[in-house]
């Protein structure tokens, strides 16, 4: 005869087995995003508020990169202000796209330099 508390562990297990199975196409999809420059900018800045809040980053430095992304930011309004005039439509030229993209791996990069001086000058 099986007990209860078996059962239950077994029971936790298939549970498990289950979600585990179902949550895979939902990563295989998450994997196939093409992450815009604006879904960019909002998860540098939740990172950027994270490493703050976990004094991963000083408060010096977050507002640097905070600044940063403000920077980006001006420079996408910029771009797609020239690109009205020019077309009269508000939409980011491939070369506009790739010159921002490159900003935010720029910062993105800053980001995890910081995080990880912090990590290795506390050891």
């Amino acid at each position: 005869m099986i007990s209860n508390k078996n059962l239950t562990v077994q029971n936790i297990l298939v549970a498990a087995t289950i979600c585990g199975a179902m949550s895979m196409p939902l990563l295989a999809t998450a994997k196939g995003v093409t992450w815009t420059v604006e879904m960019r900018q909002a998860k540098l800045m939740q990172e950027i508020n994270v490493a703050q809040k976990h004094k991963e980053l000083t408060d010096k430095e977050a507002k640097k990169l905070r600044s940063d992304l403000s920077d980006v930011a001006r420079k996408k309004k910029k771009f797609k202000t020239e690109s009205e005039k020019a077309t009269g439509h508000e939409k980011l030229t491939p070369e506009n796209n790739k010159e921002l993209e490159e900003d935010l791996n720029e910062i993105s990069a800053d980001i995890k330099k910081l995080q990880l001086e912090k990590r290795t000058n506390n050891k």
